[in-house]
C-alpha cells in the first residue's frame, strides 16, 4: 500500500513537470511568428535512450477490425492532403511517397506548437520490416523529418524517449501512421497492404483498426465509428487511459478493455455557413494513451521502481457526405422557395392589373 501511494504521488509530480504532450504531425506550420515556435524544454535536459522497434503483423487485430467495422462503406478520395492548421488544403500529397512530419507539443490539434530543439531519430516500419531510421533535423527553426516511402501502403514512424525520474521510468512514444496511396491501384492487394503494423518493442502504442475495405485511398468522416487497440510490447493491454481530442478540442476519454480495445465516434464539429462549406475540409484529431505501471519494470537491463508510459497518434477526418448533401438540399430548397415565391408574386400582380380602356363621353347626348 505504501509503495503504491508513493507511486501515485511520484507520478503526479512527474506529470506536473512533463505535462506537455508530444506528437508527430503532417500538418505544416503556419506562417512563422514568435508564437508558433516553442522550445522543447525541459525534455532535452534529461538523458534518454532510443529504442529501435521491430515489426510484427498481428492477424488477430485484422480479424477484430473486420468484425467491428462490418457494414462500413468505403469513402473514396480522401487520403493525405497537406493542410494548414485550420484545415485548408494546401496540396494533396497522398500519391507521393515523400512525406514530412513535424514534432508538436500540446493537446490542441489546431493550436499545438511546432517544436524546436527536439532530438532523436524516427524509426520507420512497413509491412516488409524496418526501414532506415531518419534523424530529426532543424528546418527553418523547427524539428522535422523528411521521409521517403518506397512502396504503396501504410507505414508507421516512431519517436521514443526514455527518462529516469528518481527511479521512475517515463517513456514517451510519438507515432505517425503515414500512407503512400493511390486511387487507381492496379495489382495491389488492398487488404494486405492495410494490415496493422505492431511495434513489439514499444512500451505503449495505439493502433487504429483499419476498415475491411479500407484500401489505399480511404478517409474517415464525421459520424464514423473508429476502433483502436492499445499495445504494450506487442501485446494488447487493458486499463490504459485513452483520450480522443477533436479538431476543435472536444475530448472523450475511455479505458481499454480486456482486449486492449476502445471505440470512438468521430464527432462533427465543423459548422460553417452554407456558402463557406468545404467538403474537402480536413480536420485533425489527436489520440493519447497513458499507462501507469506501479510495479518494477526492467528496460535495457535497467530496473526501475515503477513506470509511466505515454503514447500519441494523430489522424484526420472529413465532413460526412451527408453533411454537404444536406447543405446542397438546403440550398436547392432555398432557391426553389425564392424562385417560386417571386413567380407567384409576379403572377399575382399581373392578375391585379386592369387593361387600359378608352372611354368617350358624348356631351350632346
Amino acid at each position: 500500500m505504501k509503495r503504491t501511494a508513493l507511486f501515485v504521488v511520484g507520478w503526479a509530480l512527474f506529470q506536473g513537470v512533463y505535462a506537455d504532450t508530444l506528437w508527430l504531425s503532417e500538418t505544416p506550420p503556419p506562417k512563422r511568428s514568435a508564437e508558433n515556435v516553442q522550445l522543447a524544454q525541459p525534455l532535452m535536459e534529461h538523458d534518454h535512450a532510443q529504442h529501435q522497434p521491430m515489426l510484427q503483423t498481428v492477424s488477430s487485430v485484422q480479424a477484430t477490425s473486420a468484425t467491428a467495422a462490418a457494414g462500413v462503406k468505403k469513402h473514396k478520395h480522401g487520403g493525405g492532403a497537406e493542410v494548414d492548421a485550420d484545415g485548408e488544403v494546401v496540396a494533396d500529397n497522398t500519391h507521393s511517397g515523400k512525406k514530412q512530419v513535424w514534432m508538436r507539443g500540446g493537446d490542441d490539434p489546431r493550436g499545438a506548437k511546432h517544436l524546436s530543439g527536439v532530438q532523436g531519430t524516427l524509426t520507420l516500419l512497413s509491412q516488409e520490416g524496418a526501414l532506415p531510421s531518419v534523424a530529426l533535423a532543424e528546418d527553418k527553426g523547427l524539428s522535422t523529418a523528411k521521409l521517403d516511402l518506397p512502396d504503396l501502403g501504410f507505414y508507421n514512424a516512431y519517436w521514443m524517449q526514455n527518462m529516469d525520474h528518481g527511479g521512475m521510468l517515463h517513456v514517451q512514444v510519438a507515432k505517425a501512421e503515414l500512407l503512400h496511396g493511390t486511387c487507381c491501384s492496379k495489382g495491389v492487394d488492398d487488404e494486405e497492404v492495410a494490415k496493422p503494423i505492431i511495434n513489439v518493442k514499444a512500451p505503449l502504442e495505439l493502433v487504429r483498426e483499419h476498415y475491411p475495405d479500407e484500401g489505399l485511398f480511404t478517409r474517415i468522416v464525421s459520424g464514423d465509428k473508429v476502433n483502436f487497440t492499445v499495445f504494450s510490447f506487442g501485446l494488447p493491454v487493458a486499463g490504459a487511459k485513452v483520450t480522443m481530442i477533436s479538431h476543435k478540442g472536444w475530448q472523450n476519454t475511455q479505458t481499454s478493455d480486456a482486449d486492449g480495445r476502445v471505440s470512438f465516434i468521430m464527432i462533427r464539429d465543423y459548422y460553417p455557413s452554407w456558402l463557406e462549406f468545404k467538403k474537402r475540409f480536413k480536420q485533425s484529431y489527436l489520440m493519447t494513451a497513458d499507462l501507469q505501471v506501479p510495479s518494477q519494470v526492467t528496460l535495457d537491463g535497467v530496473t526501475y521502481k515503477s513506470a509511466y508510459y505515454n503514447s500519441t497518434l494523430a489522424g484526420s477526418y472529413y465532413p460526412s457526405p451527408h453533411d454537404y448533401r444536406s447543405y446542397a438540399w438546403g440550398l436547392g430548397i432555398g432557391l426553389f422557395v425564392i424562385v417560386f415565391g417571386g413567380l407567384a408574386v409576379y403572377l399575382y400582380r399581373r392578375r391585379r392589373l386592369k387593361p387600359y380602356q378608352e372611354a368617350r363621353i358624348d356631351d350632346k347626348a
